[in-house]
C-alpha cells in the first residue's frame, strides 16, 4: 500500500524537474515558433546581441559551433527524456505495478536530466571561454533582462545567487 502512495508523488516529481527545465531553458531563447518568421526574430536578436557585445568574426564563429553542439546534444537528450516519460506512463497505467520498472525508469529520467543539466554547466562555461569578462558580464545581463518574466520564480538570475 506504501508504495501506491510513493508512485505519485514520483511522477510528479519528476514531471515538475522536467517542466521547470523545459521553462527555465525556454526562457533563455524566445522561441515562438507557432508565429511565421520566429526563426528569424531568434536570428536578429542573436545578431543584435552579438553588436551589443562587440564581438570578433573568430568570437562569433566560436559561440555559432558551440551553439550548434549543445543544440544536437539537447535534442538527443531531450527526445530520450520524452520516451522515457512514455514509458513510465505505460508503466503506472498497467493494472499490476512493477516496482522494479518503474524504479529503473526513474533514475534513467533522473540520469538523462543530469545529464542535461551537466550540458547546460558545459555550454555556459564554454561561452564564458570565448567571451572576455566585460562581455560575459554584459552578456549574462542581457539574459538576466531577458528572464525578467520568471522574476518571481528564479529571482531573474542566469543561476541562483546567494
Amino acid at each position: 500500500m506504501r508504495k501506491v502512495k510513493v508512485v505519485p508523488i514520483l511522477i510528479i516529481t519528476v514531471l515538475a524537474g522536467v517542466s521547470a527545465y523545459i521553462i527555465y531553458t525556454s526562457a533563455l531563447v524566445p522561441i515562438a515558433r507557432q508565429k511565421e518568421g520566429s526563426m528569424k526574430q531568434i536570428d536578429t536578436e542573436r545578431h543584435r546581441i552579438y553588436n551589443d557585445l562587440a564581438l570578433t568574426t573568430e568570437q562569433r564563429r566560436f559561440l555559432e559551433e558551440n551553439k550548434n553542439k549543445h543544440r544536437d546534444q539537447t535534442k538527443a537528450l531531450f527526445t530520450q527524456l520524452r520516451q522515457k516519460m512514455v514509458l513510465l506512463r505505460q508503466e503506472l497505467e498497467k493494472s499490476e505495478l512493477n516496482m522494479q520498472e518503474i524504479e529503473q525508469t526513474n533514475n534513467e529520467l533522473k540520469q538523462l536530466q543530469a545529464q542535461m543539466l551537466d550540458n547546460r554547466l558545459e555550454r555556459i562555461l564554454e561561452v564564458r571561454k570565448i567571451l572576455t569578462s566585460e562581455q560575459f558580464k554584459k552578456f549574462e545581463d542581457r539574459i538576466n533582462d531577458r528572464l525578467g518574466h520568471f522574476k518571481n520564480r528564479r529571482e531573474g538570475k542566469m543561476w541562483p545567487q546567494q
